[in-house]
């Protein structure tokens, strides 16, 4: 079955060039041109990707993000223009999973669009795969994409978050470079200001800290990461 995805922009010159694009990549694509119309669609459909223009008429893309986030995992990858690093941290901290600059190549977008709908890139650092891991009475099972806090209650992770956490426990007390993490859980590539592992790495924890799990990851200067901790894998 073919992946559905939702593009929010009220350019409907760009929807039209992007939805042609990514049908001919074999996904099912639906357009929606401001807030209202995006929120009626998702009421009624499942995508598997949403891509949401920042600037929109009335409701920006951030307040769309940080309402279906609110409410879904699906994979966000937000649209910004040039030079909008705040609303790219903005979009980040909100829940969004990725980002894309305006104006962007057709064949950059489907590989972040793949990238998102299926982030198993052959060169990265060991995933999570399937199993279970525990650590601190914390329980994720990487089937079922579920993760238990010591109380044993749910906790929700969004799409990218999942990823991150999967990667970070594959890979305990191992340094993951920067550019790894990126690369196997945003599926490209560094830039030289790109803050979204950091920003990721931060909703984690904080996300976590609130379910009463602790996750003890170090920073490597100029390098990466660490998830230092004793982590079973079953």
């Amino acid at each position: 079955m073919a992946s559905r995805i939702l593009i929010v922009d009220d350019d409907q010159d760009i929807c039209a060039l992007v939805k042609a694009y990514l049908e001919r990549s074999e996904f099912e694509v639906a357009v929606a041109y401001d807030g209202p119309m995006a929120k009626s669609l998702v009421d009624r459909s499942d995508f598997d990707l949403l891509l949401l223009d920042v600037m929109l008429p009335g409701q920006s893309g951030l307040d769309l993000c940080r309402e279906f986030r609110a409410t879904s995992n699906v994979p966000i990858i937000l649209l910004t223009a040039m030079g909008q690093l705040a609303d790219k941290v903005a979009g980040l901290e909100l829940g969004a999973d990725d980002y894309i600059v305006k104006p962007f190549e057709p064949r950059e977008l489907l590989a972040r669009a793949r990238a998102a709908v299926r982030r198993r890139p052959s060169d990265a650092p060991e995933t999570g795969g399937n199993g279970n891991f525990v650590l601190d009475g914390m329980k994720v099972d990487m089937t079922a994409r579920s993760v238990t806090s010591p109380a044993g209650e749910a906790v929700s992770l969004t799409f990218a978050e999942f990823e991150l956490l999967g990667l970070l426990l594959a890979n305990a007390n191992a340094t993951l470079p920067r550019a790894q993490i990126l690369q196997a859980v945003f599926g490209r590539n560094a830039g030289l200001y790109d803050r979204s592992v950091d920003v990721l790495m931060s909703r984690l924890k904080r996300k976590l800290a609130k379910a009463g799990v602790t996750l003890n990851i170090e920073s490597v200067r100029s390098v990466g990461y660490m998830l230092v901790g004793q982590v079973t894998r079953c």
